[in-house]
Parts: structure tokens; sequence; C-alpha cells
């Protein structure tokens, strides 16, 4: 889906011929910062390919109106704009049927004249309603199409908007869903049985999957659900069961909140103990983000092992946590985001650590309930306090109490309600608004590489 902004938008960007389109295929609702426009081709596929990382993979496509945009986008038929029944009979009515028609196979609609862009404009707007109000009421869109297309040159769009409705909305609801998969550590293996899934038409299924992380084994049950207000499916939650690093099998249910969740490495490692640094969403709708841990003594009634939650206002700073150790791969900016990334995601990283002028190996995991980093010698055994003040900069300093310097004591740890809206978004191609284009491709973000980890 797509907001009402990026809408308004994209009519601005086709006036001025950006028709080649880099859009998040990571993201299921799409705002003005998910999606960008070009002139060229060439420019569309390199902002693509310099914008990877793991909250972003753009796809291009070329459209040169909202009607071409939306059929290309997973549920693009959901769009509308929530005319009343009355409302969009009355645009109905405006028409002269017996000469009107739109194909929505053609890539490039002739508008000329400002009554003809006017023209185009309304049918646009008119289709979208009709599509949008056959799947909410197939009856009564079909019902206006009997009154106002039979044997009019529209009448073969009805037919081929039926012909190929199921078929093009199967395969994006394939081909999201794969890549929804494959996002969250899936890997391609399961697309046979996927595709197979969906074309069996049922309310609901499974697909099974198994894997081994760090030559442990770890079996997963994914499961899919028919919407109920359409025939698209949706990844809705994952089963994980693993034998952790004492031998002990344990599982857990992992939710999936608007195509997005915990990725299955991220499971594991939260599974072994471990914290990892997510972007949640409060019940306000408001993103924040938090590390999230489970707690191995407590269940919730589903069966599941409740989650501990340390808030971005709880005062972890983990950067900070890593300068108490002469780590050599905080002393390169590259090396250290690698590190800090790694971490984020729940890793136990490898790290050196120079102690009297020598190199010693050492994992290390976040640790944000105490504000600390753990660390284990190069055969994964705990470091008690004592062996870590002997690797630290200034021993003589308590880890994470120094955190908590100039924090408010009132703010809580898992408070969602205090979460901070992002503030700030670049502006659309290079800087410009629709009509400015000075040659140069936009780059929004670096890639984000991921450090090795177990």
């Amino acid at each position: 889906m797509i907001s009402d902004s990026l809408f308004n938008e994209a009519q601005a960007e086709f006036a001025v011929g950006r028709n080649w389109i880099a859009y998040n295929t990571k993201t299921y609702f799409l705002d003005n910062a998910d999606m960008w426009f070009f002139r060229d081709k060439e420019e569309a596929v390199e902002f693509a390919n310099d914008n990877i990382s793991d909250r972003d993979a753009y796809a291009v496509i070329h459209a040169t109106s909202i009607i071409s945009l939306m059929r290309q986008l997973p549920y693009g038929e959901d769009i509308h704009f929530n005319l009343s029944h009355k409302e969009l009979e009355n645009l109905f009515q405006s028409f002269d049927w017996s000469v009107a028609f739109y194909d929505p196979l053609h890539d490039t609609i002739e508008a000329g004249t400002e009554q003809e862009k006017d023209d185009l404009a309304r049918m646009e707007t008119l289709l979208v309603e009709w599509e949008s109000l056959y799947n909410r009421d197939p009856e009564a869109a079909l019902q206006l199409a009997a009154t106002y297309w039979e044997g009019h040159p529209m009448e073969a769009y009805k037919e081929d908007f039926l012909t190929i409705k199921y078929d093009l909305m199967n395969e994006r609801n394939f081909d999201y869903l794969k890549s929804n998969i494959r996002n969250h550590g899936f890997g391609e293996t399961l697309g046979p049985e996927l595709e197979t899934a969906l074309k069996a038409g049922q309310t609901e299924f499974t697909l099974a999957f198994k894997t081994e992380v760090n030559k442990r084994e770890m079996e997963a049950t994914l499961y899919f659900k028919k919407s109920n207000e359409s025939d698209l499916y949706f990844f809705n939650k994952y089963d994980t069961r693993l034998k952790n690093e004492k031998d002990e099998t344990i599982a857990q249910t992992f939710y999936i909140n608007n195509g997005w969740g915990v990725t299955l490495k991220e499971a594991y490692n939260l599974l072994n103990g471990r914290a990892v640094h997510k972007e949640l969403t409060n019940k306000d709708q408001e993103k924040y983000h938090a590390w999230i841990q489970l707690d191995f003594s407590a269940k919730d009634k589903n069966g599941n092992f409740e989650r501990k939650q340390y808030h971005q206002n709880y005062g972890y700073d983990l950067k900070e946590a890593l300068s108490y150790y002469p780590i050599k791969e905080m002393q390169n900016k590259e090396d250290m985001d690698k590190l800090i990334r790694s971490l984020e995601k729940g890793n136990a990283q490898m790290v050196t650590i120079q102690v009297s002028g020598k190199d010693e190996k050492v994992f290390i995991e976040a640790n944000p309930q105490y504000k600390t980093v753990t660390l284990y010698n190069s055969k994964f055994q705990r470091l008690d306090q004592e062996q870590r003040q002997e690797l630290m900069n200034k021993p003589e300093l308590k880890e994470g109490k120094e955190q908590t310097k100039g924090k408010e004591k009132s703010q809580e740890l898992g408070r969602e309600d205090q979460s901070e809206k992002k503030q700030g978004k670049g502006r659309k191609v290079n800087g410009g608004s629709a009509g400015e284009d000075n040659g140069l491709v936009t780059k929004i973000r670096s890639s984000n590489k991921k450090g090795l980890g177990i």
C-alpha cells in the first residue's frame, strides 16, 4: 500500500517525465521515503544497487500513470480514494462510455491537452475506486460495470481485469512472500512448496524448514494465512526449535508484524540467551528502538518465553560499553560499525584485544540489562569480573554504571509510550522537488555488510 502523500508525489513526478521508479520491497506500507523517481533506467538501477541494507532492498519498475504503477506493486489493488458508492456512480455518469476507453496493458496513455489530462486523472480515479470496490464488494462493482460498460468498449476492460486479476495477484503475492521469507533468513528453498500451497487455495497452510546454525540443527514451521478481506496470503509467524548451547531443546514462536520481525539468525541468538537490537512499533504505530531478550524463567499463556525489553530510553550505549576495552576493531570506523551491527543482531563476535602489547582473541556479546558487554575466551568460556578487569583500559572504572550519568532516572525499562518519531526525512531525487533534476544519483544509505559472528 502507498500513502496519500506518495500518491500525490507520484502524479507530480509522472507529469515531468520521471517514469523509472525504485521502491523499497522490504516494507508493506510505502511512504515518500520508500519510493524514488528517475528519468533514466540506469539512474534507478544505480540507486537500487547503492542502497542495499538490512532494511532496504529496492526493485526498479517503469510506470507512466498511477494505474500502471499500482498494477506493479504488491497489493496495489488495495489502494483507493474512499469515495462513497454514490460519488463513484456520479463519476461513472460523467463519462460518455460509448467512446471512453482505458487499456491497462498499454505503457503509455496519450494525454496532450489540459482537458485530456483531466479526463485521464478522472478515469484513473474511477478505475482505482472501482477495482477497490470489487475487492470489498464484487457484486456492487459488477453491477456498476453492467450498467455503464455493457455493450461499450470498457466491457473489454472489465473482462481483462477479471481474467488477469487473480493471476497477477497470485504472482505478486508469491513474489512478495518469497522475498519476505528470504529476508527473514529462510533462503530460497521453500519457493516451490510456497507456490504449490498458494495454488491450492486453502485458508491457511504451513511450511517446514530445517537448517544448521553453527553446527546446531534448527527447525522452523512457517505459518501463512489468507486475508479475511481479500485473496492475499500473509506470513504471520514461525515456530522454532533447537538445542541451545547447553544441549537443551527449546522452542519459541516469533510473530511477523507488517511484514517484518525477528530473523532466523536473530531467533537463534535469542534462544541462546543473547539480546537483539530491533526497531519496534508501539500501540500508536510509532517506531522506536529497543534491545529484546528472552526470559527463560517465565512463560506466557501460549507457552512462549516472556520477552524482556530494554527501551532506547533505558540508556544502554553499546559503543560506550565497548570503549572500556582495548578492542582493535574499534580503532577503525568501518570495522567498528561492522562490529556494532553484528552485536546488535545478537551475535557473539570474535574480536582482538591488545593486552601488554600482545593480541588476544576473545568473543564478545551485548549485555543491555547491565549496560555492559559479556566476554568469553577463545574456548567460549565466560570471563569473570576479575578476568575482565585485567583486559580493561581503566580497570578502576565500573562497567555499566558510568553509562547512567546524565540519564534521567525516571526512564523505565521497556517503556513503549516514550518512543521518538523519526525526524527530517530526506528530499527526493538529489534533494529536489518534482520538476528539478541536477543529473546526480542520490545515495540515501551505505550498504550494511555483516561481520562474522557465531
